[in-house]
C-alpha cells in the first residue's frame, strides 16, 4: 500500500478513534445522594485540577459560598484531549492503540480526581455531581457552567503576571471575560502560600 492509500485510511481511523472518545466526553463520575433535592436553590460550579490553586479554590468555595442544604456543588475537571502528530510523507503507522491508552490513562486520572475532591465533602450533607470533561479548558468549561445553569463559577489561578497571562493565556481570565455568570478566582494569602 502506497503511503497516499495509507494517509486516507489512516484518517478514517483516528476520526473513529477520536469519534468514540468524543462520546465520553462529558461524564457525570459523582452523582448526587438520593436524600437532596431535584431543584437545588443555587448551583456553584467548582473547576479542580490537580493544583495547589485548585485546591485551595475548593475549600475557599466550601467554606465561603457553599450552603449545603440548599446548593448544588459541581467539582469540574477538563483532561486534555490527545493529539497525535502528522509529518507529512512519512508511511502510516497505526497509533490508535497508543492514542487509546493515552485517553483511558487520562481519563481514569480525571476520575480520581474527581472522586478525591468529592470525598472530601460528606454526602448526605452535600448535593454533590462530578463532571468529567475532555478538550479545551476555556470552552469546556464555558460551555458546561451554561449547560447546568450554574449560578457561578469558582477556579484557581496560578497567579501569571501580565506578561505571562497575555503570552500564554489564562482559563480563569478567559472565562471572566467570556462567562455571563460570576467567575470567582480566590488568591491564597501569602500565609495561607507558605502553609
Amino acid at each position: 500500500m502506497s503511503s497516499t492509500e495509507a494517509a486516507p485510511a489512516a484518517q478514517e481511523q483516528l476520526a473513529a478513534v477520536k469519534a468514540a472518545a468524543a462520546n465520553t466526553v462529558h461524564e457525570d463520575v459523582v452523582s448526587p445522594h438520593e436524600d437532596h433535592p431535584a431543584n437545588p436553590t443555587r448551583v456553584i460550579a467548582i473547576a479542580v485540577d490537580s493544583s495547589k490553586y485548585a485546591e485551595y479554590a475548593f475549600n475557599w468555595a466550601i467554606n465561603n459560598i457553599i450552603r449545603p442544604e440548599t446548593d448544588q456543588v459541581v467539582i469540574m475537571n477538563v483532561r486534555p484531549t490527545v493529539s497525535l502528530p502528522a509529518v507529512y510523507g512519512t508511511l502510516y503507522v497505526d497509533f490508535s492503540k497508543e492514542f487509546e491508552s493515552i485517553e483511558e490513562a487520562n481519563k481514569l486520572e480525571s476520575h480520581n480526581l474527581l472522586r478525591a475532591f468529592a470525598s472530601k465533602l460528606p454526602a448526605h450533607k452535600y448535593n454533590i455531581r462530578g463532571v468529567a470533561l475532555r478538550g479545551d479548558p476555556r470552552d469546556e468549561l464555558a460551555y458546561k457552567v451554561e449547560d447546568i445553569k450554574a449560578d457561578m463559577l469558582v477556579i484557581g489561578s496560578r497567579g501569571l503576571g501580565p506578561f505571562k497571562r497575555a503570552f500564554l493565556g489564562s482559563v480563569s481570565d478567559y472565562l471572566v471575560h467570556h462567562l455571563t455568570v460570576p467567575v470567582i478566582i480566590p488568591r491564597p494569602s501569602e500565609k495561607d502560600k507558605a502553609v
